[in-house]
């Protein structure tokens, strides 16, 4: 989500379709137990079995309502080769069988640079007040916190939890862990309020890395590099990588 510049022709999309995507993500399963929208931006080239078990330990642990993959167009701290759409594809593919899951386009169809601050603050004005939001941050994400823009204001427009997956603690600056420290809340209270809480939960370690996976398509047939990436992807993404040829070289 930090940092990203827009791909998509933006020239023909007026208001009314921007804000649809934007509130297309925030369909809430109706639930006196689950509550608020999570938030898990990054690149997804492509998504794997390890975003999908995030998304997971937050509806969990959080006990949100739903989470929401924002894929960001092209992040100024990585290189981005596949297209933004085909990238939204293969999310889609990820989550077809996942109902308290869901893509948000917000940035992809916002035009210049984009920054998660910029995107909490869309997506809290189109939703509201009163709704919980929870940005989902990794581990190596909390460790360049304080490289994001605007950073400590991020909670006024939403929560914060920290998803960790190694037995090594998350850790921020210096200056960002002190700022964390007095806004730590318990995980099954973070959506108690719509926003200005930060709190950790953990899931079990997957090998699953995206780097990886473009590198085996790109180097290895067909047929071996899906039977090697097997226990990485959800079936219906490495279909459509294998019959589009997403990552080949030729």
């Amino acid at each position: 989500m930090e940092g990203s510049t827009a791909s998509l022709p933006l020239s023909s999309r007026s208001n009314r379709k921007r804000r649809s995507a934007i509130m297309a993500g925030a369909v809430l399963h109706q639930s006196v137990y689950r509550r608020g929208i999570g938030l898990l931006g990054g690149t997804f080239d492509p998504i794997h079995n390890g975003h999908l078990a995030v998304a997971q330990g937050a509806l969990r642990e959080l006990r949100l309502a739903r989470v929401d993959f924002v894929p960001a167009p092209c992040p100024w701290q990585k290189d981005v080769l596949t297209p933004i759409t085909r990238r939204i594809e293969m999310i889609q593919a990820a989550i077809e069988t996942e109902p308290l899951m869901g893509v948000n386009l917000c940035e992809a169809l916002r035009p210049g640079p984009t920054y998660t601050i910029d995107t909490l603050r869309e997506l809290r004005n189109a939703l509201g007040s009163s709704l919980p939001l929870v940005l989902i941050v990794g581990a190596d994400q909390w460790e360049n916190f304080h490289t994001w823009k605007s950073w400590h204001r991020l909670l006024e427009f939403a929560h914060i939890a920290l998803c960790n997956r190694s037995c090594r603690k998350p850790l921020a600056r210096a200056d960002v862990e002190a700022w964390a420290g007095p806004r730590k809340v318990a995980p099954h209270r973070l959506t108690d309020s719509p926003c200005g809480g930060i709190t950790e939960f953990s899931i079990p370690p997957h090998e699953a890395n995206s780097s990886r996976i473009r590198r085996v398509f790109s180097t290895k047939n067909r047929y071996e590099a899906l039977r090697e990436l097997e226990p990485w992807l959800p079936v219906r993404v490495a279909a459509l990588i294998s019959r589009h040829n997403i990552y080949s070289l030729a």
